[in-house]
C-alpha cells in the first residue's frame, strides 16, 4: 500500500468527520448526459456546498483564517509530507472515493508559475490519481494558499473515456514520437491536451502557455484564469490546459428561480459536475450544462488565436 493510501485509510477510521462523510459519499445521486462521443456526469454532494459557494472577495478571504495552515486545521487531520514544501491531507468534503488536497506548508498565493514540477511529481508518485490545480479565480476556495487536489482515478470522465474522446475531439498542433499537442475539437469546453515522457518538454510548453495567456489576456498582477488536470499512464504524463474566461456563470448568478448553484472548476472541466442542492441536481440538463461550458470557457475564436500562438513560440523554441 503506497503512502497515501495508508494515511487515507488511517485518516477513515480515525476521524470521525472523515469516516462520515466518505460514508455519505458512497450513497451520492448521480446521473449521466451523453454527449457526442463523450459523456459529462452529474454528482449531488451537499456536503460541497461551502466550496460551491464560497466568498473569494480577498476582503472575505483577509478576515478568515486560512484552512490550509497547519495551525488551523483541525487536531485530527493527519498528513504526510511531499518532498519539502507540500503535505498531502485527505479533505474531508470529497467528491472522489479517495480524495487529497496538497498543500503547502507555506502560506503562499495560489499560482501555479514555478511549480508546475511539482504537480508532474504529484502526478508520477500518486498514480493511481488524477491531480488538478484550480486556479485563484477558477475554483480554488483557499486562493490565499497555493495547493493541489487528487482524487483517484477511475472517476472523471475525462480520464475514464480518454481513449475514446481522443479520437474524435483533438486537433493537433505539434505531434512527434514522444510529445503531443492538440487542442480541443467540438468538446463543449476549449483548451489543449499536452501529452509526453519528458519534464523539461513538458514544463517548458506549459510555461509558454502560460505566457501567452498572460500576455493575451493583459493579466500582469493577476495568474490567467485556467484549470489543469494532469495523471501519469503508461510511463508518461498527460494534462489538460483549460483557460477560462469566467470564475462563475450566468446561472449562478440569477435570482428569478431559475439559477443553478454551479460554481466550475477542474473538476467540472473535467466532466463530473457537482450539485450542491437537490433542487439543481433534479433541474439540470444538457441545455444547462453548454450554457456553463460556453459561460465560463474561451470561445472558439479565442481558443484558435490562442493556439496559433503556442503553436508560433513552440517553434521558435524548436518542437519538442
Amino acid at each position: 500500500m503506497q503512502d497515501h493510501q495508508q494515511l487515507f485509510q488511517d485518516q477513515i477510521n480515525s476521524w470521525p468527520l472523515a469516516t462520515q462523510n466518505y460514508h455519505e459519499l458512497s450513497h451520492v445521486l448521480t446521473k449521466e448526459f451523453k454527449f457526442n462521443n463523450f459523456r459529462i456526469k452529474l454528482q449531488y454532494n451537499p456536503n460541497r456546498i461551502i466550496s460551491s459557494s464560497a466568498n473569494i472577495d480577498k476582503n472575505a478571504i483577509k478576515k478568515r483564517e486560512c484552512f490550509l495552515c497547519r495551525k488551523n486545521r483541525p487536531v485530527m487531520q493527519k498528513s504526510d509530507s511531499f518532498d519539502s514544501g507540500f503535505e498531502i491531507l485527505v479533505n474531508p468534503y470529497p467528491v472522489f472515493p479517495m480524495h487529497f488536497t496538497i498543500a503547502s506548508t507555506k502560506h503562499q498565493p495560489q499560482r501555479i508559475q514555478g511549480q508546475f514540477q511539482t504537480l508532474l511529481d504529484l502526478a508520477q508518485r500518486l498514480n493511481d490519481c488524477v491531480v488538478f490545480y484550480n486556479g485563484p479565480r477558477c475554483g480554488a476556495s483557499a486562493p490565499d494558499h497555493l495547493h493541489f487536489q487528487a482524487g483517484n482515478k477511475g472517476l472523471l470522465p475525462i480520464e475514464c473515456d480518454f481513449s475514446d474522446w481522443n479520437k474524435f475531439h483533438l486537433s493537433p498542433l505539434i505531434t512527434s514520437k514522444n510529445f503531443q499537442i492538440h487542442k480541443f475539437e467540438n468538446f463543449l469546453r476549449n483548451g489543449w491536451m499536452i501529452e509526453g515522457t519528458n519534464t523539461s518538454e513538458l514544463i517548458t510548453t506549459f510555461e509558454i502557455i502560460y505566457n501567452v495567456l498572460v500576455s493575451a489576456f493583459k493579466e500582469q498582477d493577476e495568474e490567467p484564469m485556467l484549470n489543469i488536470v494532469c495523471w501519469f499512464e503508461k510511463e508518461k504524463w498527460i494534462y489538460l490546459v483549460f483557460p477560462r474566461k469566467a470564475h462563475r456563470p450566468n446561472c449562478y448568478f440569477r435570482k428569478d428561480g431559475t439559477g443553478l448553484l454551479i460554481s466550475p472548476a477542474s473538476v467540472e472541466m473535467g466532466g463530473l459536475f457537482i450539485a450542491a442542492r437537490l433542487e439543481d441536481f433534479n433541474k439540470i440538463d444538457k441545455k444547462d450544462i453548454i450554457e456553463i461550458y460556453d459561460d465560463v470557457s474561451v470561445s472558439n475564436d479565442e481558443i484558435e488565436k490562442l493556439s496559433e500562438l503556442v503553436k508560433s513560440k513552440l517553434q521558435e523554441r524548436g518542437n519538442p
